[in-house]
């Protein structure tokens, strides 16, 4: 596996420099995901990054000859449960030095307050509402695009690839990620000089079916529809659209980068879906190619998304952080996080401009046709 060799160098200085009984004392990180429920589609995949990128460190002597020590935290796709959650680990482990987590918003912002409380450093591997960071403060970094990257990579997609004029937009209103990247699509695709023809908010998947109902009366006539919603309840969205008749191309964010909607793909032999994501798995870099040879024996499986490597990037961008802070000192790590450029990930190189805590990165557009995802474009970093 790819381990930096500034990582490796600093590693074999702390060996030389620090005292045993330091060398041995773990450095702790809390990692808090939703390991069990409906969101651990992404999450699960994500810590199993963090996991495997803790274990290759540790493999190579750790940091400062100490090794790294995952913490983890598991939510269970309950985001009231967080901060109280996050605040229990960081009473059983007052050492830790930093936190990681999550690959969706609304858990992200409930951790980061917690940590920024505590003035520890927080990164969210997946988390895309870019208003978030700025909400908590300066204790807490993405490791991914924002949003509104997202959305007009998508829109673009739509406007120039595509070829498509009028779109549909339907929210579902119950988490922070769908409202933002709702809002974000339909700005984006107006602005390209495209026309939105239907925009509805539900708070849950039940209004779909009279959403569908609806577009059966615009006028101009959708030529797409862009569904704002959660992983899990995805798929059944998406069959209840084709078994509609709607046959119109379905578009969403990196929600739906999951293992569930190839699933129904192919089970259902449907077509036509498309979603932005950080990164696809089939692109022949010897990072991307050695990381997913080293998720696949370590897990027994292939890694099924991009929140994989995400959750790698987000350790090794701490370790990376801590080295050239010369300490584990929380507020010493944090002010080499925010000073970070060019960082280079596993999913595309990480930077943070000043006072801003979400990095500029290039957004992929996945198409899914009977199960099989392709790559149809990719946006610049914006």
């Amino acid at each position: 596996m790819k381990i930096q060799a500034a990582i490796l160098g600093a590693t074999l200085f702390g060996l030389s420099t620090l005292s045993a009984p330091a060398a041995d004392k773990p450095i702790q990180i809390i990692a808090a995901f939703n390991l069990t429920g409906g969101s651990a589609v992404l999450d699960v995949p994500s810590y199993n990054g963090a996991l495997l990128a803790a274990e290759t460190i540790n493999r190579i002597g750790g940091v400062f000859g100490r090794p790294l020590e995952l913490v983890p935290v598991d939510t269970e796709s309950k985001p009231d449960t967080v901060a109280a959650r996050v605040e229990a680990a960081l009473a059983a482990h007052p050492d830790a030095v930093a936190g990681i987590g999550y690959s969706y918003s609304t858990e992200a912002l409930n951790a980061g307050r917690v940590f920024q409380a505590k003035g520890i450093p927080f990164v969210s591997p997946g988390a895309t509402d870019p208003s978030v960071p700025a909400e908590v403060g300066d204790a807490m970094f993405y490791a991914a695009y924002g949003d509104d990257a997202q959305a007009a990579a998508m829109a673009a997609f739509v406007r120039n690839e595509l070829k498509l004029d009028h779109a549909a937009v339907w929210i579902e209103d119950r988490d922070l990620y769908p409202r933002t990247i709702g809002a974000d699509f339909p700005k984006s695709f107006e602005a390209m000089g495209g026309t939105i023809v239907l925009n509805q908010s539900d708070d849950s998947a039940d209004g779909f079916a009279a959403f569908i109902d609806k577009l059966e009366t615009t006028s101009p006539t959708a030529q797409t529809i862009y569904v704002a919603s959660m992983p899990d309840t995805a798929p059944d969205l998406i069959a209840a659209a084709r078994a509609a008749g709607i046959t119109v191309p379905l578009l969403s964010g990196d929600g739906w980068d999951a293992d569930t909607i190839v699933q129904v793909s192919k089970e259902a032999s449907l077509r036509d879906i498309y979603f932005t994501t950080h990164k696809f798995l089939g692109v022949d870099t010897p990072e991307m190619a050695a990381f997913i040879k080293a998720y696949t024996e370590r897990f027994g499986e292939a890694p099924p998304n991009a929140f994989a490597p995400l959750g790698y990037d987000t350790v090794d961008l701490l370790v990376d952080a801590i080295v050239r802070a010369g300490s584990a000192d929380p507020p010493a790590i944090r002010r080499q996080l925010a000073a970070t450029t060019d960082f280079p990930g596993i999913v595309g190189p990480i930077s943070y401009a000043q006072g801003i805590r979400v990095p500029k990165k290039e957004v992929s557009v996945i198409e899914v046709a009977d199960g099989v995802e392709s790559l149809r474009w990719v946006a610049p970093a914006r």
